[in-house]
């Protein structure tokens, strides 16, 4: 009676082994599949957004492609079938990772060393997602580090305005909280700069976009593009903050699309008069693996750098120590060729659901 009971125990292990390395090999297989469409339709809706996840399907295929190799080892039905599926998966997946390794290098430029005597500058980018700039969590990230520049996304000046006069301070924390002296407030408030060197001047672009959801009080479609010009003492600096809307549907896709547009068309207004170095940073609501954003570096000739080499979560859901399974790099920046890129890296989490990127750059002398 004991054998006639063990007998179809001992023959479950094989199957539910076989059961996982068929599902591993598949599953490679499919989200490797996902990840080429970036690749071979950028232009689309759904196959562009996809390149917000390629780190998750190289994680995904890696661990379906070990699953799968160890059911070579294994008795199957499907001999040959299962053969081919896995050698299918491990192709997706080697070219997958080729291709992403390609795209990450295409506009990026090495870290170059500080040259003695020259001056640098730090600028933070931060979309608060509508946090209270003067949370204390904030501020104590400026005070340590003390950048140059701030960039600031959804900041909802009006609201700001109404809570520091609210708690009695100085509206904007001017020279305070490590916040420097200059400030930029956008047409649409939801674009801030804030600089230490004077603002010789600012130019607000709207871009209008279509609503897709009228019932919602929060979106808004109509995005700005803000041009500010600093002056740093040996140099001007042209500073265009970006904050395109978020794909999440086809009409806030095709929002974005437009909104690159005129980003080109501004930075290429920029190139052809010679107005001096450009940094474009903010919130760019696309991965550095998304065809349209590199297209806009290359067309414009700008080049970016990654922390450590490699893109970064800057946006999370849920929970920040989540950020390296539900997130995307979408927090990013470009320059001229005239400006050395010093270093890059994230901050920690500040209450946000965005990190702030950081960026240390040497301006040319003229």
């Amino acid at each position: 009676m004991l054998a006639f009971v063990t007998r179809p125990i001992r023959q479950l292990f094989p199957t539910l082994a076989s059961l996982v390395c068929w599902c591993g090999s598949l599953g490679a297989l499919g989200f490797c599949l996902l990840g080429l469409s970036a690749f071979a339709a950028p232009d689309f809706w759904f196959t562009d957004n996809m390149s917000f996840f390629l780190r998750q399907f190289l994680g995904a295929g890696l661990l379906g492609c070990t699953a799968g190799a160890l059911g070579l080892l294994m008795p199957h039905r499907l001999r040959l079938i299962y053969r081919t599926v896995w050698f299918f998966a491990l192709l997706a997946f080697l070219a997958l990772g080729g291709l992403t390794v390609a795209r990450t290098l295409e506009n990026t430029a090495a870290i170059d060393a500080h040259a003695p005597g020259t001056r640098t500058i730090k600028v933070a980018s931060i979309n608060v997602e509508r946090m209270f700039l003067g949370d204390k969590r904030l501020t104590s990230f400026l005070e340590k580090e003390q950048p140059d520049i701030i960039v600031i996304q959804e900041a909802l000046w009006g609201l700001q305005v109404r809570r520091w006069e609210r708690l009695e301070r100085p509206v904007g924390g001017l020279g305070e909280t490590g916040y420097p002296d200059h400030v930029e407030v956008g047409a649409s408030e939801s674009l801030v700069v804030y600089s230490a060197f004077p603002i010789q001047r600012e130019r607000s672009t709207i871009v209008p976009g279509e609503l897709h959801d009228t019932a919602s009080v929060i979106h808004d479609p109509d995005r700005e593009l803000l041009l500010v010009r600093l002056d740093t003492g040996k140099t001007s600096l042209n500073l265009l903050s970006v904050h395109p809307d978020s794909p999440r549907n086809h009409v806030r896709w095709l929002n974005k699309r437009q909104y690159f547009d005129k980003a080109d068309e501004i930075i290429g207004n920029l190139s052809e008069t010679g107005n001096g170095p450009l940094l474009v940073i903010g919130d760019w609501n696309s991965a550095p693996w998304s065809a349209r954003f590199q297209r806009t570096l290359s067309r414009n000739g700008l080049k970016t750098a990654y922390p450590g080499g490699w893109p970064r979560t800057t946006r999370f859901f849920f929970d920040y120590r989540l950020h390296w399974i539900l997130g995307s790099p979408v927090d990013q920046f470009a320059v001229s060729d005239d400006i050395k890129i010093l270093g890059v890296r994230t901050g920690p989490d500040i209450g946000s659901d965005h990190l702030p990127l950081i960026v240390d750059l040497q301006l040319p002398v003229h």
